[in-house]
């Protein structure tokens, strides 16, 4: 470690001390911050490398790195803390990221923050693990900026986002940009490109890093600031327009994209349903009329979409909640038992950089994650938890990791935001880039008497095939009540663009203690997930639990049968 970064950590854990943390509190009850370490270049964009407990950390450029070296994307270990950095040929400033069906990440789209980097709106990248390099494979046909990635089922990644500024021609290049592109990777010179109705970015006010999930259907639902549809990606026609806030009187202005900036989270789809109800969570955001000291919105919607068994759909209308604290450019990370994690953000502003100086638009960091219970009563869902000390503002990220923790990275604009006098906090060290990393472990992880142990699980699971896994766990009259799938963390700009979580029905469990294939263990026996629609193939993190509590994941592919 080198002086600069000894430097920092010092200066970053003086500033924990001083930050006055209650010592008292239980983190069994509100739980826990701690620091990982520094990163090497700024986790604007965060993705879990499959199979390994590393991410990646992709950045636009900043000074000052803690290595005294210009990378600007590299790995870093969520158990030990060891960053790595990657060769990179295009700028990644806003792209978008996702995952090949065999684990590969991929990064589609960018952008380029100074002359010296190469423009990077077209660029289709994938993570060369062995070589530590991103490798140019092919090109999108329109410049994209602020872009979501999604992976379909049939292992295609669309490419969605408007373009701030032209790139090439102004048709496919400007402002509004209604064209996504369908990027195949097993033709990855090229990509198919499709139109989104022109009502739709009419009515979306912007369409950045629009929030977009894939259904059990394989369709598309597609949300953007105060409207939405459900798609077909294969060809971008409208299946159905979806219900908007706008009669919500509580909810009259609120926008969720970029520079309003929520986040959201699609509920787990589980077996005993038969996967035929989806719940939508957006959380926080900005009002139409925000600015940088507007305090941000203090609501949460929740959406239930019901499939009917001709395919069609049975829309609810938006249900609105109240959050503990207003939260703009907050992050949501699904938590194995259902709950979703709010963390990271502001109270005030906007995202982006101040037009003087290129200070932050955010004010007053909200320093105290939130836990939504979706199956809590109306009225007790949220629970606030254990405050941290490190503001993460504009370019933030979050992601859960195979021990069911969540790492925090990020926070490029982390100087010149207002934070009232009398609230304790621990500035960045070196002014705008925040390089410290923290974990946080949710109340549950404490729970270590009924946290599952996987100790033997196949490495890939096919549709509806049966499978048993053998576990251990410390209190003998506990036993695993649920088995879930969860797609690896793909987050940036306040959206996980990747996570999912799929519930796989129990068939049978052996609770005796005298398991064959390992002496002592216990196991249970699962069927896979029904098709690729419910569960679109390539690597997921498999967690047990007993009741709410989670045990320590393995990685498992879905395959195809």
């Amino acid at each position: 470690m080198g002086c600069l970064a000894i430097l920092l950590l010092a200066a970053s854990l003086g500033a924990v001390a001083a930050a006055g943390v209650d010592p008292s509190a239980d983190p069994a009850v509100v739980g826990e911050f701690t620091q990982l370490g520094l990163s090497n270049c700024v986790g604007v964009q965060l993705a879990a490398v499959p199979n390994t407990d590393q991410f990646l950390f992709m950045e636009r450029p900043q000074a000052n790195h803690p290595d005294g070296k210009k990378y600007n994307a590299g790995l870093m270990d969520s158990v030990t803390g060891a960053f790595t950095n990657i060769k990179t040929p295009f700028s990644m400033e806003n792209c978008g990221h996702s995952y090949l069906e065999n684990g590969t990440v991929a990064i589609l789209a960018g952008h380029k923050p100074q002359s010296s980097y190469v423009e990077g709106r077209r660029a289709i990248q994938v993570l060369n693990l062995q070589n530590r390099t991103l490798d140019s494979v092919g090109s999108l046909q329109f410049g994209h900026w602020l872009a979501t990635a999604t992976r379909l089922p049939n292992g295609m990644i669309t490419i969605m986002s408007d373009s701030p500024s032209p790139v090439g021609p102004v048709r496919k290049d400007g402002i509004k940009n209604p064209f996504y592109e369908l990027w195949d990777p097993t033709n990855p010179a090229t990509t198919t490109v499709f139109q989104l109705e022109d009502v739709f970015l009419s009515n979306t006010k912007y369409f950045y890093y629009p929030f977009n999930f894939v259904l059990p259907t394989g369709d598309m639902f597609v949300w953007s600031n105060k409207y939405g549809q459900i798609i077909n990606p294969l060809t971008g026609k409208k299946v159905l327009v979806l219900p908007n806030w706008k009669g919500i009187p509580q909810a009259k202005g609120m926008c969720t994209q970029y520079p309003f900036s929520g986040t959201a989270a699609m509920l787990p789809l589980r077996a005993t349903n038969n996967f035929t109800e989806v719940e939508i969570m957006v959380f926080g955001g900005q009002w139409s009329y925000g600015w940088v000291n507007t305090t941000a919105v203090d609501l949460s919607m929740r959406l239930k979409i019901k499939i009917l068994p001709n395919g069609t759909y049975d829309v609810g209308q938006w249900q609105a909640e109240t959050m503990p604290s207003p939260r703009v450019s907050g992050t949501s990370v699904l938590l194995p038992n259902g709950m979703v994690l709010l963390i990271n953000g502001a109270k005030r502003g906007l995202l982006g950089d101040a037009v003087s100086g290129g200070g932050a638009m955010l004010n007053e960091p909200n320093l105290t994650p939130v836990l939504y219970d979706p199956l809590a009563s109306e009225g007790s869902r949220y629970t606030e938890l254990a405050r941290g000390s490190i503001p993460r503002l504009l370019h933030s990220t979050a992601g859960l990791t195979l021990n069911g923790t969540a790492i925090l990275a990020g926070g490029d604009r982390s100087s010149r935001y207002w934070m009232p006098a009398d609230e304790a906090y621990s500035r960045s060290p070196t002014g705008f880039a925040e390089y410290r990393v923290e974990l946080f472990a949710p109340p549950q992880v404490f729970d270590t008497q009924n946290r599952p142990a996987i100790m033997a699980c196949p490495f890939s699971i096919g549709f509806s095939d049966v499978t048993s896994i053998a576990y251990l766990i410390p209190n003998t009259t506990a036993r695993v009540t649920s088995v879930v799938l969860i797609a690896p963390s793909s987050d940036t700009h306040t959206f996980n663009m990747h996570q999912r979580i799929v519930e796989l029905e129990i068939l049978d469990s052996d609770n005796d203690n005298n398991h064959v294939g390992v002496d002592g263990d216990r196991s249970v026996t699962v069927r896979g997930p029904p098709n690729a629609n419910v569960a679109p193939p390539g690597p997921y993190m498999i967690f047990l639990l007993s009741g709410r509590t989670w045990g320590p994941a393995q990685w498992i592919n879905v395959v195809r049968n």
